[in-house]
């Protein structure tokens, strides 16, 4: 009797494990995505479109979840759930590219009949098995693949640069998994993201904490992103750096060696302070945080997880005294360089005088040399990429390329790739600024003079610059001058 008890249980527990399985497979969503590949080159055009695919879940509030570079630059959406033969056209709510995640809507509410949204799960443990549902290339079906999580940190995010909590798992994680969830027990624990090409079996898991981060911050209407500390730091593990600081052997932080201009912690924290604590976590001399017992993350997961206009308690050494600043976090998390990140969803800046085509240095820009392009872009240009802003708004303004014509005659030699540095002496911070200089310069109908990083000059008549200026956008097929942000 006994054994046909046990018998039972375990086909109970069988048929409940199928049941939750295919309840999940009902909530997972291809996502068809026809997008626009903007020309950094020629900024004012896009140099074609392409037909891609991903994956995603159905959520509560009959929301889709899935990666932002799955959307990105998209004219048109469709998803469909597994199982359905049919198509519905989505449309976007909110995109995080900051944490390349995006949330997607459909109309039609018969999209949605017999779905079950998923739920979340909490942080995994290492050695926990996941199951990684989407639908990479290889075929037509839901792929299901099984792994376990080999590794929780603080990792750089390629859609966007940045570095916030990742999972790395050993499911393979391909072309079109992107936006598939993650589950334990029927439960969202993370969002596939991408994998290490270089490696196999090697791929990152968008984690529950960020997606809530997300998920949180919408909650009034409007998307502000993630903070960060404002702060460049080294460990403070060398015992001459330690004497240096004259730090107690007892204490234990890491040492800022740069404030970033109009950062979070601008006005706060000075260089040669030692940041001790983030919100009574104690950081460690390697600049790792107990996230959990047994587990150490990067300190900076304590500033990313709070939501824009908080306010984080730090704890610093300064002076051979320990001190508690409340530090209010209005920097979006972290691209603290004077080039832009990478840009979506917009064309890119620009602004022709006299055929001379300007923009704001971008990481969009320095990927048209390629994959390499860190090696095989003009160091001129990728130095300002291992670099920081000297002023809250600085941003570099390059030589775009010409439009070869009279006005240009002379200044093939000098000018692609250069940046500008003074309009006639005066220097300016930032792209808008630098238009804006421009235009007072022709208003006063004097010789324009552009100082470049390398020496050389531009001039610009302005009475030849406007006299041409029509039939010059015409000849080449500008739809205007300028596209300023």
């Amino acid at each position: 009797m006994k054994r046909i008890k046990i018998v039972t249980i375990v086909a109970v527990v069988l048929l409940s494990s199928i049941y939750v399985q295919a309840a999940t497979k009902d909530a997972i969503v291809k996502i068809y995505t026809s997008a626009v590949i903007y020309d950094y080159d020629s900024p004012w055009q896009i140099s074609g479109t392409i037909q891609s695919f991903g994956s995603g879940s159905i959520i509560p509030d009959k929301r889709i979840l899935t990666n932002a570079h799955v959307v990105s630059n998209a004219t048109y959406i469709e998803v469909q759930r597994n199982g359905d033969p049919r198509r519905f056209p989505a449309q976007i709510i909110e995109v995080s590219h900051d944490a390349d995640l995006a949330l997607l809507q459909v109309d039609n509410d018969s999209f949605f009949e017999g779905a079950k949204p998923l739920r979340f799960g909490t942080l995994p443990e290492l050695l926990d098995e996941v199951v990684v549902y989407g639908f990479p290339e290889g075929g037509e079906g839901l792929s299901v693949t099984k792994g376990i999580i080999s590794r929780i940190e603080v990792t750089q995010y390629v859609h966007s640069l940045l570095n916030l909590l990742g999972l790395q798992i050993d499911a393979a994680i391909n072309s079109g998994n992107s936006g598939g969830p993650v589950v334990i027990d029927n439960k969202i624990i993370g969002v596939a993201m991408q994998t290490r090409t270089e490696a196999e079996n090697i791929g990152y898991v968008i984690p529950v904490p960020v997606i809530e981060h997300f998920l949180t911050d919408l909650e009034d209407g409007n998307y502000d992103g993630f903070p960060d500390s404002g702060i460049v730091t080294q460990s403070l593990e060398n015992k001459a750096l330690r004497s240096l600081v004259d730090i107690p052997e007892s204490e234990t932080g890491v040492y800022v060696y740069e404030v970033i201009p109009g950062g979070s912690s601008d006005g706060y924290i000075k260089e040669g302070d030692v940041v001790m604590e983030v919100d009574n976590h104690p950081i460690a001399n390697d600049g790792s945080v107990l996230l959990r017992p047994g587990l150490r993350v990067q300190y900076r997961f304590y500033f990313n997880q709070r939501q824009l206009g908080e306010t984080a308690q730090v704890t610093i050494w300064r002076n051979r005294e320990k001190k508690t600043v409340s530090i209010p976090l209005t920097l979006n998390c972290g691209y603290r360089k004077a080039i832009k990140n990478y840009q979506y969803d917009r064309f890119p800046e620009y602004y022709v005088l006299a055929g001379i085509i300007f923009t704001p240095l971008s990481i969009n820009y320095l990927a048209t040399w390629g994959d390499d392009w860190l090696s095989q872009a003009p160091p001129n240009l990728i130095k300002y990429f291992y670099g920081y802003k000297k002023t809250a708004n600085e941003q570099v303004v390059i030589v775009n390329g010409l439009l070869a014509s009279e006005m240009t005659t002379g200044y093939q030699d000098i000018a692609d790739d250069q940046r500008v540095i003074s309009i006639n002496g005066s220097r300016f911070e930032n792209f808008k600024e630098f238009v804006e200089t421009v235009d007072i310069a022709l208003a006063k109908d004097e010789l324009i003079t552009l100082e470049l990083e390398n020496n050389s000059i531009f001039v610009v008549s302005p009475t030849e610059h406007k006299k041409n200026e029509e039939n010059l956008l015409k000849l080449y097929g500008l739809p205007s001058s300028r596209n300023v942000d």
